[in-house]
């Protein structure tokens, strides 16, 4: 397909001039039009609506939260985040984008209201005891079968969520991770997180705690001494590392029913097989919304794109599983509008010169990157890596075989499925780009994931087999902007599209600036 004919070239003037110097902060909103302008702010005050709510749920421990824990305050800069994520959007791509974030936000401040009711540092509380802590990459599955039973992810907000909104965030409790006398080198996201339990900043809640398997140095360090700061139980899931093999499907069983059991000794809940079958159709209903988006996301008049269909994704994959009635809503109206906006030939993303596959562990601080890639250089990310993990259909003939869907869907997780789960799954950037009908792929070199960095020789030396996709590496510190800034790696795009692409930027403006007293 020529995609020069369907995607015009255009240029923009000098659109970084509406922020203040030295930040992402802007002087005022954007214009989008009379039409767009207007539904961008009744949507932004439809977010303040929200965190009202959020408030209303327990406001007391809410606020006594705020005071209590450093990685609340990163919050105060959702606003902010939210219209970031909207630069540059207009149309059906600006009304899909914010229904993903209602839903985004929605279940966001539940979670944390949720942890904030069940906290006992803030005195006793009957709530915490119906609440089961699960370690990154576990999604809600396993819980679907104690319907009284709240599921809490143990660290997403204090170190990843927390990081989109503040860049400086992380850095207070990797400093801390370091004084502690632990290698510096190592996985920000599980560095992070131990910092946070070093500094005791984990809320005190549930009756017991499961935590992974991934395969890494950092992530058993970030067990262990998680683990012992913790006042519950806790148990390990030990799924299988290499899961192709369909041999490891009765291990992986037989850790699923050990996992039930754990619970059900810890909260007194007994499991329940008609519940839990029932919620399996409808993590199965999400991931067919899923695929079938995918079909539209293939063609040039997609509305979905650049950061959020990426985090909702994320987002649904780890809080839902079939738990949250408004997250099929919201892939619903999604898909509406995406069927209109193919059927009308709508152009969504009018400054495409590219499309772009994003692969590899991102640069968390610097959440926006998409967004000024479509915006400085035309490159439109269609889909990243995070997109293709965890959307497993899951049998539901029997408790058996659903739970061995459960322990496919855990394999298939963030960063478990491409980075630790066999090095051939990195490999499917290729066929993924192909699928998406895209002509470039970034491709993320974190400096600490020592199992991604060993792969690069080989990724380049498959760029000969594709001719068609052009190649481009961007490092990143993940959680760590001090050592690779977010300018130094806007730097990297701009060194690699001038001098191997030959092109220039549709916004000048854009190419460099320091923004890194910006949140």
């Amino acid at each position: 397909m020529d995609w020069k004919k369907i995607y015009p070239r255009r240029k923009e003037k000098n659109t970084r001039a509406r922020f203040h110097d030295r930040t992402g902060i802007a002087k005022h909103r954007e214009w989008r039009g009379l039409k767009d302008t207007w539904y961008d702010y009744t949507q932004w005050a439809v977010n303040l609506g929200i965190m009202a709510q959020f408030v209303a749920k327990s406001p007391i421990r809410i606020v006594r939260g705020m005071l209590e824990y450093r990685w609340m305050s990163a919050y105060l800069g959702s606003l902010h985040w939210i219209d970031k994520s909207m630069e540059g959007l207009r149309g059906p791509a600006l009304r899909v984008a914010h229904i993903h974030m209602h839903a985004i936000m929605r279940g966001s401040t539940d979670h944390i209201a949720n942890m904030m009711k069940g906290d006992r540092r803030f005195g006793p509380t009957k709530a915490a005891d119906k609440q089961v802590l699960l370690e990154q990459a576990m999604s809600t599955e396993i819980t679907a079968g104690f319907p009284n039973v709240t599921p809490l992810s143990m660290e997403a907000f204090q170190g990843l969520l927390g990081c989109y909104m503040d860049q400086n965030l992380p850095t207070f409790y990797l400093d801390i991770m370091e004084h502690y006398g632990l290698p510096s080198d190592s996985c920000r996201l599980s560095a992070t997180s131990t910092g946070v339990a070093i500094n005791d900043d984990y809320p005190q809640n549930g009756a017991c705690l499961i935590v992974n398997n991934m395969p890494c140095d950092s992530s058993t360090m970030n067990s262990q001494l998680i683990e012992r700061r913790f006042r519950i139980p806790s148990m390990p899931a030990c799924l299988p590392i290499r899961w192709e093999d369909p041999k490891t499907d009765a291990y992986a069983l037989t850790q699923m029913k050990a996992v039930i059991k754990f619970i059900e000794e810890n909260t007194g809940e007994t499991f329940d097989p008609e519940a839990f079958l029932s919620r399996m159709e409808k993590h199965n209903q999400e991931v067919r919304t899923e695929m079938e988006q995918w079909e539209y996301m293939r063609t040039p008049y997609t509305p979905f794109g650049m950061t959020l269909v990426n985090l909702f994704h994320v987002f649904f994959y780890t809080f839902s599983g079939g738990k949250l009635p408004y997250v099929q809503t919201a892939q619903k109206k999604a898909l509406a509008i995406a069927q209109k906006a193919f059927a009308e030939k709508i152009n969504c993303f009018p400054k495409t010169r590219h499309r772009l596959l994003i692969y590899g562990g991102p640069g968390c601080y610097n959440f926006h990157f998409p967004t000024w890639l479509y915006n400085c250089w035309g490159l439109l990310t269609i889909a990243q890596m995070d997109n293709m993990e965890g959307n497993v259909l899951i049998d539901t003939s029997s408790v058996d075989a659903a739970l061995v869907g459960v322990a496919h869907n855990y394999e298939h997780s963030i960063m478990r499925r491409h980075l630790t789960g066999g090095y051939q799954h990195l490999f499917e950037c290729w066929q993924d780009a192909q699928r998406f009908c895209c002509d470039m792929i970034l491709m993320y070199d974190d400096i600490t994931c020592k199992g991604a960095m060993g792969l690069a020789g080989m990724i380049n030396d498959q760029c000969k087999e594709h001719p068609e996709i052009h190649l481009m590496w961007v490092s990143n510190d993940m959680f760590d902007h001090r050592t690779i800034s977010r300018n130094d790696m806007r730097h990297q795009v701009n060194q690699y599209m001038t001098a191997v692409m030959q092109e220039e930027p549709l916004d000048a403006s854009l190419m460099d600036y320091d923004d890194d007293e910006g949140w």
